[in-house]
């Protein structure tokens, strides 16, 4: 029984020393790109939440990599499995992936990616990311883009006659 008793209290270390969590807080991005890291995570899997804000309608773009250190043939620093999610501040899932490109007008408002992975190196992993804020263009711009290409197409209308 004693046995079994601490074999129990052994894994139940064991898979506790194994996960990790952290939260790190952007504040509200600005248009133009917003580098967030490099941070460490120890062996095992980690599930970081990385929390930001957009203060106007805006089109929205994450990246997260691995910084993998490498002495000899000993790993020192990787992460396997890579991955970024975006939700908004409801909890929907927006996109995922090591690349996320989000189609169309993001409103303002809050959101959060949740970065996860094994770090796999003898000290675990290290992995920096990314958001690209663009701004969307006023409803001028497109009025002139529009009447820019309708006498573009006038002017080459007239020349074929």
């Amino acid at each position: 029984m004693k046995k079994v008793l601490f074999g129990l209290m052994l894994l139940a270390g064991i898979s506790a020393g194994s996960a990790s969590a952290a939260t790190y807080n952007l504040g509200t991005l600005a248009t133009g790109d917003t580098v967030f890291g490099s941070y460490n995570v120890g062996a095992g899997l980690f599930s970081d939440k990385v929390n930001f804000s957009l203060a106007s309608g805006a089109n929205l773009e994450g990246s997260v990599g691995n910084l993998e250190l490498t002495l000899g043939s000993k790993v020192i620093e990787n992460i396997s499995n890579l991955n970024v999610a975006l939700y908004n501040s409801s909890g929907t899932q927006l996109g995922s992936g090591t690349d996320v490109t989000l189609s169309g007008l993001q409103p303002a408002g809050n959101y959060y990616a949740v970065i996860s992975g094994t770090g796999t190196g003898t000290k675990g992993g290290i992995y920096a990311g990314a958001f690209s804020v663009s701004a969307v263009p006023e409803p001028s711009t497109w009025g002139m883009l529009l009447m820019g290409l309708g006498l573009v197409g006038f002017t080459m209308s007239r020349r074929k006659v």
